[in-house]
């Protein structure tokens, strides 16, 4: 089998257009690559506080504890200027250590000025807690008192709280706080993966591979005469094809974190990402909650959602393991591609019919299904999963979980049809 699978591989690699379109392919991963460096230099690697707000505060309640609540939030004052005034100077140890004493006490107040009880609403309130102790913050539950009005919105609460997680991690760790548009060798595989291959991946699937009938149809009859191989056939082609693919896309991300080491180093590889838990681990959705715009805030390589309930569920995962999910959902998603086009082109004589309807089918999925797309209908869509590194951080309405099964299921559907368009062919 194998000796086949690496004649196939070899006599694909050798072809002219094949050739073209890895070198154009290569290009545009270099071209992104060298974009996203230049703007990292302008992105901002922190967020501004979000501030501790004194207007649900009135010092009619008690005098003396309302002067000693505000001159703690002159002090907070004070740490926010010099903080931000850190980062800017880049130095980033005090400045993660600012950002965790900040994104504590804020958590805390929007403990202390909501309605939600703490033991079923606030997720990692004891880790706060600890971290309130550890850092030798103040209690700011002792002000609950001056609070006239409370609010029932929490999800300030957890943005708070999982920014003090990751840069307490940061600062644990010994880690330089990272921009969105960063690449490293670290954070290359992630970075080609969301930004061109959901799109890359399914026309460089379409463009090497339909050819494939044409040129197989010389030795295809007879190969299926032989006894006992007509049964592995299918298996062998789709082994071979789904490699070559995956050479193609791989190959290159190996050599660009070869060649980045030097510069770099991969010590990011620990680097913490924030992932939909929820997402991850069974079918569930974001709580949209009627929110007509979703608004994120970048926290390292991850865009997280300050106003929607997706937050909560937002745990750290290193970038090593993020990274090796995403890419075995990419060889899930090439399987895929390869097995559509390898269908298409058993049941369609003409070899660009066949491309032309591959292009057809998966641009009409995308357009039905945005990757902000919220439709349930669209956890059948193959192509609601075409980035998997979106739908794994919680940028996606769908999971990482349902994308697995979703396109798992499509993939052993056309793996059957394909077996069946096997046994068709007249010996």
């Amino acid at each position: 089998m194998w000796t086949y699978v690496l004649f196939n591989i070899k006599s694909n690699l050798k072809r002219k257009e094949n050739l073209i379109l890895i070198v154009l392919f290569i290009i545009c991963e270099i071209a992104l690559l060298f974009i996203l460096n230049t703007r990292s230099f302008t992105e901002s690697p922190y967020q501004t506080s979000l501030g501790i707000g004194i207007a649900s505060v009135s010092q009619k309640n008690d005098p003396k504890l309302y002067q000693e609540f505000m001159d703690e939030v002159n002090l907070i004052r004070q740490t926010i200027d010099k903080g931000e005034q850190d980062g800017k100077d880049k130095n980033w140890k005090s400045y993660c250590e600012y950002k965790v004493k900040v994104s504590v006490l804020e958590a805390q107040w929007y403990m202390v000025t909501s309605n939600m009880p703490n033991d079923s609403y606030f997720e990692h309130a004891d880790v706060l807690e600890e971290l309130r102790k550890e850092y030798g913050l103040p209690d700011l539950s002792q002000y609950e008192k001056l609070i006239v009005q409370k609010s029932n919105d929490i999800n300030l609460y957890f943005c708070s709280m999982q920014q003090a997680r990751y840069f307490d991690y940061l600062l644990k760790h010994d880690l330089t706080p990272i921009t969105y548009s960063y690449v490293d060798a670290s954070s290359v595989s992630l970075q080609i993966a969301r930004y061109i291959l959901p799109v890359v991946l399914p026309l460089l699937v379409g463009l090497l591979l339909f050819q494939q009938r044409e040129r197989r149809a010389k030795t295809e009859k007879t190969i299926l005469t032989i006894s006992g191989v007509k049964k592995k056939y299918v298996r062998w082609n789709l082994i071979s094809d789904v490699l070559f693919v995956l050479l193609v896309v791989f190959l290159p991300i190996l050599v660009y974190m070869i060649v980045l080491v030097p510069f770099k180093g991969v010590s990011n590889l620990i680097y913490p990402v924030l992932y939909y838990k929820p997402g991850f681990t069974g079918f569930h959705y974001w709580d949209t909650q009627g929110l007509d715009h979703i608004e994120l805030v970048a926290s390292g390589l991850t865009n997280m959602s300050v106003n929607q309930f997706t937050t909560p569920g937002m745990e750290l995962m290193p970038l090593w393991q993020c990274t090796l999910f995403v890419a075995f959902g990419l060889v899930m998603s090439t399987t895929f591609y390869v097995l559509l086009i390898t269908v298409l082109s058993k049941l369609m004589k003409n070899k660009y019919l066949s491309l032309l309807v591959f292009l057809v089918v998966l641009g009409l999925c995308s357009l039905a299904s945005p990757l902000g797309n919220m439709q349930k209908i669209n956890t059948f869509n193959p192509m609601s999963y075409r980035d998997f590194g979106m739908n794994l951080l919680g940028t996606s309405y769908f999971g990482y979980f349902a994308g697995i099964v979703i396109i798992g299921l499509y993939s052993v559907i056309l793996y059957l049809v394909s077996k069946w368009c096997a046994k068709k062919v007249r010996v």
